[in-house]
């Protein structure tokens, strides 16, 4: 009969890419070995961290003058609360604590006579 091998579409496929990876990682090994790789990577990651800079301050203002917000602000207003939360929870810990403080304080006295 025929060779089940030569029959096998996806066999065709995995043995393509196998050689097309093998390929690219050539090349990119290759590639990577440049100085100018360095380079050219490098002033994409500067350029990155402008846009990104930038696109926070861009929404920043805008945020500013839609009177919202911003996630700088939210941080800030987080931090604040942990302090606060910080210093009441000092606060508490100075405190006596008396459990049933309620069960030790004596009964009002009752001056008042029921009618006869």
């Amino acid at each position: 009969m025929s060779d089940p091998a030569a029959l096998d579409p996806f066999g065709f496929m995995r043995n393509w890419v196998t050689q097309w990876e093998k390929l690219v990682n050539d090349q990119g090994a290759e590639w990577l070995a440049k100085p100018e790789a360095a380079q050219a990577m490098q002033a994409m990651s500067g350029a990155a961290v402008k846009l990104q800079a930038a696109s926070n301050e861009a929404t920043a203002r805008m945020l500013a003058a839609a009177n919202l917000p911003s996630r700088a602000d939210v941080e800030a207003l987080g931090a604040r609360l942990a302090a606060i939360e910080t210093a009441l929870a000092r606060i508490e810990a100075r405190l006596p604590r008396s459990e049933g403080a309620q069960a030790k304080r004596p009964a009002p006295k009752r001056t008042r006579k029921p009618p006869a």
